[in-house]
């Protein structure tokens, strides 16, 4: 049972008791709190707004006088919300003689921006408050009662009405009762009695304890019986901090000593490093210049604050014709790590000057990262932002020079214990050292072969180096380890293959793995690799293996299949899917079905163009005609009056009768809604009042049951504001969403509670898995490239190293390239030490490519894989009728090439493109233009590019000095090609492939014959690939020489015709286009597409 179940069971408890005073099941909110003087024996106060006991709420509980005050001017529905919500604290906090203050605003959709929520500060305080506020809304309007109201037919603005009830607080009802499973509120389990190693190192009595914890032996069941022994022994449960790495973790913790009885539980502080840092800075917000609302900048937030101040940045290797969304997220990784190791911009410039001289390239580059960390430092401060680091780094840095100003914060501790301190980072570390009182004691548990998260910072050198780093800082003091030492969790079988990846390891000789015994019996049950020798083989054998196993009497949701990567996951969901095997994997939500209809509504109402309607064709009632859509497309390109769904339920000449009908039912399903609506507030009115887009009720079964939990994860995911306290409307929403995508930054989606009951099989990558454990576990894409010592190489990766070498990282290479192997050994343990019952790997490489856990025959069976055929079967979408062109763009080729569908939506149904483009992009654009104003109509040089820069309204040298630089250093590089070869203008013409003749743009012609193709790209490669098969007829002859000249980098790539055109991707792709093929591409162009809210591929 999780603290919000508790929540839940006791509101129906105090409801049940209630109800005996009130006429019926279902009474009014009033009529029910009126009750609560007769059956809790607490008072009931009203008083005048601004009363001191209110302080600064509307309302109060007082426990010493058992009196709740309230403000007598409040609305009975406010007054029933809020006399509930200070109910849920007489009851469920461990509080003696504190009062409680309650305000209206916790009732509301968060107004705190996605980094703060994603932070979440789970304090005692925290905690109680989000408990007290379960409490009400289960105690004024429980789910069974809500989804009862729903079917005889109310809506959520009936309901309030009805039952005097906070609209917010019905909603958010409605959407647990319809959207989850219904799962009976599980009764409180027991913490089981600890084995005499965890009572031990509970019980330890050192200053500084390490606890080793293998997979299954219990780490939060000692942690338990630590903070328990602490409380028994006298010491108050306020002067305990205990350190987590999720909030999840430290619910559980806090719930499993509420259920011990252990007193005071509530008092500890239980929760996330950021989640202190973030309370540490709402209470000394002044020391940093900032408010008490502390606004914590997600990824988003900070890549769109630094491209903020490029204009005012000089950059050696960074270009501002460069779309800055391409490099600034991967530039703010680097400052992130360097901020992690509590690295300035002064001290990361300091340490490359001791380095050995670098490329000319690398040296440039470190130099602008150095130039943007420290611009980027500048405007969180000047903003009032903090990004996640900074919720470490300050709270660090304030404790270490000057300590006294915070002191009462940071000395209230007596005892710190962390939670998985393998994981923490190098800021983590040092805040650790810095955390407590003079006499504080450090307990720590965790196991240096579950370390995964090397590739974000953490190091094992926090256990490896435990002893010698305290040791270090109190000589006197005492040390000491202990080690868990009996697995509850897997099959002796399973364990034994763990245990050898466990000595199969690169820390073996450092630190011997130290054997654990089973608390299970001998199963006779041994794990299996499956051979097999395609992807596809691999697919159906797992597939195979979950049939066989759900035969013999398993469930489905006690399978979870763990690859190494989301991409490795996405697919085997589709995979397995296709396969019949149910899957829990909600993947890219806003790409789901149930999902993609509300984003198609929301884009109707908040773009110029009509485009959305493509993508609710399906709906029997919003399904428009083609010829329909591309009129109103039109219509759209002649005044505001036809945009932003502003036709929609009027009369629209020129439309068909079904089309008539659809603006109808669109006019009535989106009144009142406008660009300018709150998301949440949209979606709302859709699900809760039209009763649209929550899938089947009646339809229980997998497939409907996660769809409704899709629904219900993109209904929360709308509900937080845009990091600076203020909720984003459906524009700016969709907008940064778009923007999300692009920088390709996938949000973490917790499933809640509810989701476990679905029978479906769980899939997720390896560091997904940790901590969780699962009946049978699949585990596929083994081999040594991912989890052997040596690994695989990657060209990005060590780029990057070069950018952030280990000195600036605290570390040396030696200690890098034995961490990185450590890691890819971790990632095999963890994954195998997940499976209690069965445990089956898969694999495709050859032996000598797979680790040597997997190879030992006497642990591991070996059987054959599920022969695949040799062709996939996989749907193709053709287009209908003749092609409609015999003359295409290379541009539409080149979206042909990336995507068949986007191609289709852009040149064949001209759907206009909506996106932010950004200033860089339109520069670009500028630069081409001007230059063929000068070779084609013979203008002066500085002329044209004035001209063409003021008539795109670009900015001016004052506003963007650099972009202007960079525009017309790469204008005179255009200049100079033509100039140096005296070349002469050729205006468009075609290359011909098979029947399709396809248009290139202007090109110059030198004295020589040579053809020279200016682009404002920097990247030539591929265009290089490309243009080679166009030269055997481009301009109805064979052109002998090309050249592709980057005038943006000044880079040159040298072309000759195609030997064996036919082999040509280009070539292959225009074939495919004839043929009709339009299926969607999946691949990273997907986050640069701007018709992925009508997109039609299942992922």
């Amino acid at each position: 049972m999780n603290p919000f179940d508790r929540a839940r069971r006791k509101a129906l408890e105090v409801r049940s008791q209630l109800l005996t005073h009130c006429a019926g099941n279902c009474p009014s909110s009033s009529e029910l709190v009126d009750a609560i003087e007769d059956v809790v024996e607490l008072a009931i106060e009203p008083l005048p707004a601004g009363h001191f006991e209110l302080g600064t709420g509307e309302a109060a509980l007082k426990r010493s006088i058992n009196t709740i005050y309230i403000r007598r001017d409040v609305s009975g529905s406010e007054r029933a919300y809020l006399l509930a919500h200070e109910l849920g604290h007489w009851f469920l906090d461990f509080v003696e003689a504190q009062k409680t203050i309650s305000q209206l605003a916790l009732l509301n959709p968060s107004n705190a921006g996605p980094g703060a929520t994603v932070v979440e500060g789970y304090g005692a305080w925290e905690r109680q408050e989000l408990q007290a506020n379960v409490f009400a809304r289960e105690l004024l309007l429980p789910r069974d009662v809500a989804k009862q109201l729903w079917r005889e037919g109310k809506r959520s603005r009936d309901i309030a009405g009805q039952l005097q009830l906070p609209l917010e607080l019905v909603r958010q009802q409605l959407a647990d009762s319809l959207l989850l499973p219904d799962v009976p509120i599980p009764p409180p389990t027991q913490a089981p009695d600890p084995s005499p190693a965890q009572r031990t190192a509970a019980e330890a009595r050192e200053h500084y304890t390490n606890v080793v914890a293998g997979p299954g032996t219990g780490k939060t069941t000692t942690l338990v019986h630590r903070i328990t022994h602490l409380i028994n022994e006298g010491v108050p449960a306020n002067k305990i901090l205990v350190l987590t790495f999720t909030t999840k973790a430290a619910q559980e913790l806090v719930e499993r000593l509420r259920i011990a009885n252990v007193r005071s539980a509530a008092q500890v502080w239980a929760g996330t490093f950021h989640a202190l840092g973030l309370e540490f800075l709402r209470k000394y917000h002044q020391l940093f210049g900032l408010t008490p609302q502390i606004k914590v900048a997600d990824q988003l937030q900070q890549v769109r604050l630094l491209i903020k101040e490029l204009p005012k940045i000089d950059l050696k290797y960074y270009l501002r014709l460069q779309n800055p969304y391409d490099w600034v997220p991967g530039v703010l990784k680097i400052i992130s790590r360097l901020k992690e190791e509590l690295v300035t911009p002064e001290r990361y410039a300091e340490i490359l000057a001791g380095l050995d001289p670098a490329a000319e390239d690398i040296a440039l580059e470190r130099q602008d990262i150095e130039t943007l960390y420290r611009a980027y430092e500048q405007v969180l401060r000047r903003e009032g932002w903090v990004d996640y680091t900074d919720l470490l780094v300050l709270l660090t840095r304030q404790a270490e020079t000057d300590r006294d100003s915070i002191a009462q914060y940071v000395d209230q501790f007596d005892h710190i214990l962390v939670d998985e301190y393998q994981d923490v980072t190098y800021v983590m570390v040092e805040l650790v050292k810095r955390l407590g009182s003079a006499t504080r004691k450090l307990w720590v548990v965790g196991d240096v072969r579950q370390a995964v998260h090397h590739w974000r910072g953490a190091s094992i050198q926090s256990l490896i180096k435990f002893e010698e780093a305290f040791a270090r800082k109190d000589e006197t003091a005492s040390i000491q380890r202990y080690t868990l030492d009996i697995n509850r969790r897997s099959t002796p079988e399973i364990l034994r293959v763990v245990e050898l990846a466990g000595r199969y390891h690169q820390l073996e000789q450092k630190i011997p793995l130290v054997s654990v015994q089973p608390s299970r019996a001998a199963s006779n049950q041994a794990p299996v690799r499956y051979l097999c020798d395609s992807s596809d083989s691999q697919t159906l054998s797992i597939a195979q293996a979950i049939s066989s196993a759900i035969s013999k009497g398993t469930l489905y949701r006690q399978h979870c299949v763990i690859s190494a990567t989301n991409a490795q996951v996405d697919q085997l969901s589709v995979d397995l899917a296709q396969l019949g095997i149910p899957t829990l994997h909600i993947g890219d939500l806003f790409q789901r079905p149930e999902v993609r209809r509300f984003l198609c509504l929301m884009h109707l109402i908040s773009q110029r163009s009509p485009t959305a309607l493509i993508g609710l064709q399906e709906n029997p009632e919003l399904g428009m005609p083609v010829a329909d859509i591309d009129h109103l497309v039109s219509l759209s390109k002649k005044g505001t009056q036809w945009q932003r769904g502003r036709w929609i339920g009027k009369p629209a000449e020129g439309l068909s009768a079904e089309g008539a009908q659809t603006s109808r039912n669109l006019a009535n399903l989106l009144k009142g809604m406008k660009w300018h609506t709150r998301p949440w507030d949209f979606i709302c009115d859709l699900l809760f009042e039209q009763g649209f887009g929550i899938p089947d009720l009646d339809d229980e079964s997998t497939a409907r049951q996660i769809d409704r939990l899709a629904v219900w994860l993109f209904l929360y995911g709308v509900r937080n504001g845009d990091g600076a306290a203020n909720q984003a409307t459906i524009s700016q929403f969709l907008i940064r969403e778009d923007l999300r995508r692009r920088i390709e930054h996938r949000p973490e989606r917790a499933l809640p509670p509810e989701a476990s009951a679905i029978n479906a099989v769980r899939l997720m990558t390896i560091h997904g898995s940790k901590g969780l454990e699962f009946s049978v576990v699949h585990l596929a894409n083994v081999d040594n490239g991912r989890f052997g010592i040596q690994g695989s190489t990657d060209f990005f990766k060590a780029r990057k190293e070069l950018l952030l070498p280990p000195e600036a990282l605290n570390s040396t290479q030696e200690d890098r390239v034995y961490e990185e192997a450590v890691e890819r050994n971790n990632l095999l343990y963890v994954a195998l030490s997940r499976a209690k019952d069965h445990l089956n790997i898969y694999t495709t490489a050859e032996e000598p490519e797979l680790p040597a856990t997997v190879r030992d025959r006497a642990a591991v069976v070996l059987r054959k894989g599920v022969q695949a055929s040799s062709a996939r079967n996989a749907s193709t979408v053709r287009a209908s009728g003749s092609l409609a062109f015999q003359v295409i763009t290379y541009a539409a080729v080149d979206s042909f090439m990336d995507c068949p569908l986007q191609f289709h939506y852009a040149h064949e149904l001209h759907l206009p493109a909506e996106q932010e483009i950004d200033v860089s992009a339109r520069a670009r654009t500028a630069l081409m233009d001007a230059l063929e104003r000068v070779f084609r109509d013979g203008c002066a040089p500085d002329g044209a590019f004035i001209d063409v820069w003021t008539e795109k309204r670009l900015p001016d040298s004052a506003n963007d000095p650099n972009l202007v630089e960079e525009a017309f250093a790469a204008f005179n590089r255009g200049i100079g090609i033509q100039r140096s070869h005296g070349a002469r203008y050729i205006a468009p013409q075609q290359a011909k492939i098979g029947n399709i003749h396809i248009e290139l743009p202007w090109m110059l012609e030198g004295q020589s014959g040579t053809m020279h193709w200016l682009r404002t790209g920097t990247n030539l490669y591929r265009l290089s690939k490309d243009v080679r098969p166009l030269m055997l007829n481009l301009g109805g002859k064979r052109c002998n020489a090309l050249s592709l000249h980057s005038i943006t980098s000044g880079k040159q790539e040298d072309c000759v015709p195609s030997k064996a055109p036919g082999s040509t991707t280009l070539v292959k792709a225009v074939n495919s286009l004839c043929s009709g093929q339009r299926s969607p591409m999946q691949g990273k162009q997907c986050n640069r597409c701007a018709y992925r809210a009508i997109c039609t591929k299942n992922l």
